[in-house]
């Protein structure tokens, strides 16, 4: 359950961080630019937590690639190295909550005001966090059983993948600003 629950707060820090300045642009939410004092997604950007974060992100991502590799033809040529990537997959994700939780401590606390505008991206976010760590858990089920099928791997290791890709993405919007 520990290891559930980091797995969501990474989640969620990657959304906050790599994609609070799309949902702050989006014109759907309405939102006002947010008076000086408040969060500021362009500095959090530039924060050292967001770098290291982005850092276990592409780790997360290299891996989570390399197992869908391993496994997209059908069988798995070494089930120990498919093991090992899901290993640094699972360690990636942990220390990004870690670095999460370590960046939350340091920030102050938010008024009910903030909270509620956050409260649409917070909801998203949680959604996406369940959804990393369904696919997580069904690939070390998988990864784990005396007989371990390639298509399921596959499955869920694409998948996992489109979903870690997708946390990337306001980050590479950003870069392109």
């Amino acid at each position: 359950m520990k290891y559930m629950n980091s797995i969501l707060c990474s989640i969620v820090a990657i959304i906050v961080l790599s994609g609070g300045a799309t949902f702050a642009q989006d014109k759907k939410m309405n939102m006002k630019p947010m008076p000086k004092g408040e969060m500021d997604m362009a500095s959090m950007h530039k924060d050292g937590h967001h770098a290291l974060m982005m850092a276990y992100h592409h780790n997360a991502v290299a891996f989570t690639r390399a197992l869908w590799e391993t496994s997209s033809d059908g069988t798995i040529e070494n089930i120990d190295m498919a093991r090992a990537a899901f290993a640094e997959i699972k360690r990636s994700i942990e220390k990004m909550d870690e670095i999460h939780k370590m960046h939350m401590s340091t920030m102050g606390k938010m008024d009910s005001a903030m909270m509620e505008k956050m409260k649409p991206m917070m909801e998203k976010m949680e959604a996406e966090k369940a959804a990393v760590k369904g696919h997580l858990q069904a690939l070390e089920s998988a990864l784990n059983s005396s007989s371990p099928s390639a298509q399921e791997i596959e499955m869920h290791a694409a998948t996992l993948l489109m979903k870690l890709e997708k946390m990337g993405m306001p980050e590479k919007k950003m870069e392109m600003e």
